[in-house]
């Protein structure tokens, strides 16, 4: 496994301060060997014993009792602890033990501690855990592998020929970078078959398990839906009625909670509207992204058409990994695909996966913002081009292998 010193370095930045680490992601991204990388860098210390780090994976029976009874999860902590030292507390898929923030908190009050924590589910930063330690965490969000990553997995140089970067973009694009997959087989039935289990194991584990209905085909219908309508505005009454044409009666309140439950898991990304001018009126819709592709590949038979939507879906999750809040807008009825904000600053981007015989088509979008903001088409090919009337052009490749 490549160490990944972007969440490694950020780890390494907060240990032993006061903040709790939430390390979050969509199942199986990689999470469980970031929180393994950092124990063994807090190991290694020459001021730390075993004896202070204490690690519980709650997706293992041993602990089974302890994550049915906080009580008892708590009474065998402070079993094993040492007043005298300070402790280090890794617990994985932390959502799984009941009561758990009751455990942490107290654990944070009562000893002097650095507690890193694991999870496959955005709950875990919400209610009592946001009510008690808002303010004393720090959340990694961890993703699949970026295309550099998967470059170094794969191991290809980054000075690839054009024709070979632009086949590794390709099966990115088709069966995405989950770590647990791409580092076990280069086989693509394989991979679709590790996908296929890994989207259940979500669907039933982070997803239908927290449902009020618990029906979980008709879960799994409103993801294929999400999927077919990637880089698509739709709504909650849109997605309403096609439902409905599949014969699925489900009320509007219902439907936003299955909605909430998929985002979640980390297994879609919501894109919603901004005004671009004043006074614009915005739309009830939002666009969803895929967190990986791979899961989308395995779910749907010879999924090779729109590579546009494919790539799209790469880019949006590529600038939620370094940072970026996303918004998507319109300026005189043409769409701005990203609208991304980081640190106050607002850059804008298009998306395609090549440039169509009049290319202004593809950046006219662009040139209606009457703003000096940073204005970028991403191609999914290398067209040769570098600038169109002032809108920077690259390809999806290099993009995606730059520092910003």
């Amino acid at each position: 496994m490549i160490a990944r010193t972007k969440y490694l370095d950020e780890l390494k930045a907060n240990i032993d301060n006061e903040f709790i680490k939430v390390i979050t992601g969509v199942r199986r991204s990689g999470k469980s060997v970031l929180m393994k990388q950092i124990r063994d860098v807090i190991k290694h210390r020459a001021d730390v014993t075993d004896e202070q780090i204490i690690y519980i994976n709650f997706e293992s029976l041993m602990f089974s009792d302890l994550a049915n009874d906080f009580k008892v999860f708590y009474q065998y902590l402070v079993e094993k602890v040492n007043s005298k030292n300070k402790h280090y507390f890794f617990f994985d898929e932390i959502q799984l033990a009941n009561d758990w923030q009751k455990v942490v908190n107290s654990l944070r009050v009562d000893f002097d501690c650095d507690i890193y924590l694991t999870g496959s589910n955005a709950s875990i930063l919400s209610g009592e855990l946001a009510t008690r330690l808002s303010g004393r965490y720090v959340q990694i969000q961890v993703f699949p592998f970026s295309f550099k990553e998967y470059l170094q997995v794969r191991q290809l140089a980054q000075s690839v020929s054009t024709t070979n970067m632009e086949t590794a973009l390709h099966d990115y694009m088709m069966y995405g970078a989950m770590p647990s997959v791409i580092t076990t087989t280069t086989d693509t039935s394989q991979q679709l078959k590790f996908l296929s289990d890994i989207f259940d194991s979500i669907m039933l584990r982070d997803v239908s398990i927290r449902s009020s209905a618990k029906q979980v085909f008709l879960l799994r219908l409103i993801v294929l839906y999400l999927y077919d309508a990637t880089s698509s505005e739709i709504s909650v009454t849109t997605l309403q009625k096609r439902l409905q044409g599949s014969g699925f009666n489900i009320s509007t309140t219902l439907l936003r909670e299955y909605l909430s439950l998929i985002e979640s898991a980390f297994l879609f990304y919501r894109v919603d509207q901004t005004q671009l001018r004043g006074k614009q009126r915005l739309r009830a819709g939002a666009k969803y992204y895929s967190v990986d592709n791979g899961l989308w590949q395995s779910q749907v038979e010879n999924n090779n058409s729109n590579l546009g939507n494919r790539l799209e879906a790469i880019v949006a999750v590529e600038l939620l990994r370094r940072g970026y809040a996303l918004k998507y807008g319109n300026v005189d009825k043409s769409e701005i695909d990203f609208v991304a904000i980081k640190n106050g600053k607002i850059a804008y981007f298009q998306v395609a996966y090549r440039l169509p015989e009049n290319s202004d088509r593809e950046i006219e979008n662009l040139l209606k913002i009457a703003d000096n903001h940073s204005k970028t088409l991403i191609l999914g090919v290398d067209e040769g081009i570098s600038d169109i009337k002032g809108i920077a052009i690259v390809s999806a490749a290099k993009w995606l292998l730059s520092s910003e």
